[in-house]
């Protein structure tokens, strides 16, 4: 009987360190479903709203309340019945994805996610990302367009004999600067070359060509 009160302790330091593990088990998982930066919401098979974690709220959203309706009592105006897709996929039990889903101004990208007594559902606003992405969408599109224009300019060009003026594809004459610039990014600045310079400005010319002896010499 001595070693009773020894067998007892023994099993009393075990259920106490057990119960502190299993505290900071749940403290963790709260942590980690609270306070992720994915908005996540878990409803029962009738779409009734269980739990949310802050991410809605710290995005400046409203947090549903429980009991609300998913995709009825809350965050409506998806540009498909989502509350259908929701009941859908608990029924056939298969995870749902969204990633491309607009919801007023926003794109978001929603998983649902069903388990035997509901669903999780989580929601991640992409609009910025999706943004840029067409932003270079678009600026690939500009590239290949200016490519096709570059291609153009290296075909047959017809050029006045007299003022030098282009004619462009619709039958209209233009300046070669005017052509250009409407088909490229080019930007011109004006200058006189030597030549003009010479037969134009004579004595600027010469003084010009003065200076250029002085300082090599």
């Amino acid at each position: 009987m001595p070693d009773n009160p020894s067998r007892e302790q023994q099993l009393h330091e075990r259920y106490e360190r057990a119960l502190r593990e299993l505290q900071a088990k749940e403290e963790f998982n709260f942590a980690l479903f609270q306070f992720s930066p994915v908005a996540t919401i878990i409803v029962d098979r009738e779409g009734r709203v269980i739990k949310s974690n802050m991410a809605r709220r710290r995005a400046g959203d409203r947090l549903p309340n429980v009991g609300d309706i998913m995709y009825r009592d809350y965050a409506r105006g998806h540009e498909v019945d989502m509350y259908g897709e929701l009941m859908e996929c608990m029924r056939e039990d298969r995870i749902g994805r969204y990633p491309n889903m607009r919801y007023h101004q926003k794109v978001l990208s929603i998983v649902i996610a069903p388990f035997p007594r509901g669903a999780i559902i989580t929601c991640q606003d992409v609009t910025e990302q999706k943004r840029a992405e067409q932003d270079r969408i678009d600026l690939i599109t500009e590239l290949r367009r200016a490519l096709d224009e570059v291609e153009k300019l290296r075909g047959l060009l017809p050029i006045c004999a007299n003022c030098k003026n282009v004619r462009d594809d619709k039958g209209y004459w233009n300046t070669i600067e005017q052509y250009l610039a409407s088909r490229t990014s080019v930007d011109f600045s004006h200058t006189v070359c030597p030549d003009c310079m010479k037969k134009l400005y004579p004595e600027m010319w010469e003084k010009i060509k003065s200076k250029e002896a002085v300082e090599q010499s």
